[in-house]
Formats: C-alpha cells, structure tokens, sequence
C-alpha cells in the first residue's frame, strides 16, 4: 500500500481540480512525482484529461489517480456534448464565447482553439460541479490553461496555473490575459518567472518560484563511475530540436578526431530520430553512439550508473522554445554524476559552472567537446563535481519539500474571496 506521510496542516485536496490532456503521459514524470506526493500527504486527487494513456508500468498511486481522473474523451464526444450544453444554456455560453473570443490570440488558430476548448469545458462542466470541485489548477499555460480558465468562467470557481516551459516559450498565447486571470501562477524556474512577471506587472505578485523535486527515498543508491578509460556519456530527452541532440552528435565526431576514448548512448525517441541516426552514420560513429529508443525511468537509471557524465546540450527551438530544468538532470545529480549543460534558461540555476557541473553556449560542438574531455580527463574532479550537484538537489529539489509548500499554495488560492476570471 501507498505509504500515508503526516499531513500536518494540509487538507483534503477534494474541492481541487488538475487539468493536463494526456494522462499519464511518459514524458510528464515530473508532474506524476508531484501528484503521487500530494496523494501520500492528502488523500485522492482530482485530475480531468482529454484521454488516458495506455500504461502498464505505473505504482498504486498513480494508478489509482488515473482511475479516478475525468476524461473528455474523443474530441466528436466532447464536441457533441459541448454544443448540446451550449443549446441549454444559451446566455451563460454565448457570455463565456464572446469573452474568449475577444482576447488578444497571438493568431486566429489560437482563437477557434480557445473555442474548441470553451465547448470541451463545456461537456465536462456539470460533472465537475457534481464532483464539488471549488478551484481549477492547469498544468502547462498553453490550450490546457485556456480549458481551465473557461471551464471556471462556466462554473464560477477560480483557476490557477503551474506554467511550464512549452506553454511560456512555444506556444505564448494570450499569457498576461491567463496570468491576470488566475488565483495564483507557479512555474519551476527563476527564468520562466521573472519572464511571466514581465509580462503581466501589474499581476507579477501571483507569480511564485516552486521548483520541481525528487523523491530521494525512491532514487537507486548512487554508484561510483566506471572505473575505466573510456568516457561513457549519456543524453536523455524528446528528439526534437531543443535538445540539441545534432549538436552533440557533431561534438562526438570531433572527440573521435582527437581520438579521445568515449561512448555516447542517446535515449529517447521523437520526430528527429531518423535525422539523428542518418548523422550517425554519416559521421561513421555506429560503434561510438548509440541510441536507445524510449525505455522505462528504470533503464534510464541503470544507464545513468554506467555514464561518467550526463550532457544536456539544449539550445532555443525554431519557435522560441526553450528547456526550464529537464528533469533528467536532477536525476543525474541526484545520482552523484556532473552535468555538462548549455548556459540558457534554468540550466544554470542548478549546472552551476565548475561546481556542479560545467557550462557551455549553446550549439557549440567544439565547447561541448572541450568539457567532456575536460572531465573525462579528470575523473577526480568529475566526483566533486557529483557530490556537490547532489548537495544541491537536497537542498533545493526535495520533492516532499516543495509539494508541501505547493499544497499550502494551492488551498490559499482556492480559499481566497472572490470569483477572478480575468
């Protein structure tokens, strides 16, 4: 059975709704480490998706939040149900449709997805305030926050916001409207926040620091690297453009040239994939590089005991995208094994140059090569460097920690007078 942990003064979390779309999806650990905490401190939570994913890999309380979360399900169901509500309540519709219309979408695709999620908030409504929900809280401030920002317009409650790095980044629609809107903004890393404050001053005191965490008692017990002469290197994350990934590929061309002994094992699957895998052999570097695929957080583990370092080479996506603080790196941290990271976004908050990990622009292969040799070179060095980086993520990361304090944050917004929708 899930271990029950003493609440203290945290209250039932039933009057509480957490909007994402899929659910639980493969790459949102971060956020099902969050709510597993708040399940162990406050009882069941309520969560509505657009649909469930397919997973046998998940522990009891996971399992249980998914079998209990509301589903839109197929987007004819919802559309259907949505209009049908809208015939019923024709005023209280067309007041909430002209006010989501009206707001300044960065463009008319964004509008009539505002639209699509009115009438998906629609469909849902009457079953949510059957539930006794009293506080909508979104996961992402992209279509997911526009959902729960009409579906409180509907039903008269507040909503609120954990803003994550694709919605502040990529998608960018309407965001100072959401921000003026909600009860409270959280987002995980000092750069995303001081950006959405620069965005809504007038709102900038809803907008709080909580930085995501680990579940220290849940993580393998660290392992000392390898002892051998080969540099073993390891990448996780989506294969899409931010990653970087082609930018270490190039950098594991140049360390062959230097005949630096290494190998790199890529994981994760994504639309680059195929791209990634041409420059692998195109770079003649098959018995050097080698890819995974996606695995479970398991092998990611067992891997990361294998590596000498862990290397995020992120970089701005073509759209404005950008990393906050991939979760792999807490991991790697937490594992004692430094990081070798690019200077932009939330990296540096945590890859602190030269003493938790080391630093690099990025899109440069050649400085990205220079650290890895550097460390490879000095694997005294590469152990300071992992023990200081798990000090940090002691102190900062601590998952029971931070969802505490998240859960002190929720019930204040959710008790505080007064219906805000912007």
């Amino acid at each position: 059975m899930t271990e029950r942990r003493d609440p203290g003064n945290v209250s039932s979390l039933s009057h509480i709704l957490f909007v994402v779309w899929g659910f639980p999806e493969l790459s949102q650990t971060f956020i099902h480490r969050e709510m597993e905490e708040m399940y162990a401190l406050a009882g069941p939570i309520n969560v509505l998706a657009a649909y469930r994913v397919p997973r046998n890999d998940l522990g009891e309380a996971m399992s249980q939040i998914a079998e209990r979360a509301m589903y839109l399900g197929c987007s004819s169901r919802w559309l259907a149900k949505g209009l049908r509500w809208a015939m019923q309540h024709p005023r209280r519709f067309g007041s909430a449709a002209r006010w989501i219309w009206s707001l300044p979408h960065r463009t008319m695709l964004h509008r009539f997805r505002a639209i699509g999620m009115l009438l998906a908030a629609a469909s849902i409504v009457e079953a949510v305030k059957k539930r006794g929900i009293t506080y909508v809280h979104a996961h992402f401030a992209s279509y997911h926050t526009e959902l729960a920002m009409c579906l409180a317009r509907l039903a008269q409650i507040p909503y609120g916001i954990t803003a994550h790095a694709t919605g502040i980044w990529k998608d960018r629609n309407i965001l100072a409207e959401k921000i003026a809107g909600a009860r409270i903004v959280l987002t995980c890393t000092e750069c995303n926040a001081n950006h959405l404050r620069s965005l809504a001053r007038e709102h900038a005191h809803k907008v709080g620091l909580l930085y995501h965490g680990l579940d220290f008692n849940a993580l393998p017990p660290p392992t000392d690297p390898p002892a051998d002469d080969v540099t073993r290197l390891l990448a996780v994350g989506r294969l899409v453009p931010k990653k970087g990934f082609d930018t270490l590929i190039t950098e594991a061309s140049l360390l062959a040239k230097q005949n630096h002994p290494f190998h790199l094992t890529i994981i994760g699957d994504g639309p680059e994939d195929a791209r990634l895998r041409n420059r692998i052999a195109a770079l003649q570097l098959e018995k050097l590089v080698t890819m995974k695929g996606a695995v479970s957080n398991q092998v990611v583990f067992e891997e990361m005991a294998r590596c000498h370092v862990l290397v995020q080479p992120s970089r701005p996506g073509r759209s404005g995208d950008l990393d906050g603080i991939p979760n792999v790196i807490l991991e790697a941290m937490a594992t004692y094994r430094p990081v070798v990271g690019t200077s932009i976004s939330g990296i540096p908050e945590v890859v602190k140059d030269g003493k938790t990990g080391l630093l690099v622009e990025p899109g440069d292969p050649l400085g990205l090569a220079a650290a890895i040799f550097a460390i490879g070179k000095n694997l005294d060095q590469a152990r300071e460097l992992g023990r200081a980086g798990r000090e940090l993520v002691e102190s900062r990361f601590d998952v029971q920690r931070n969802v505490a304090r998240q859960l002190e944050l929720l019930q204040q917004a959710e008790r505080m007078d007064g219906f805000c929708h912007g």
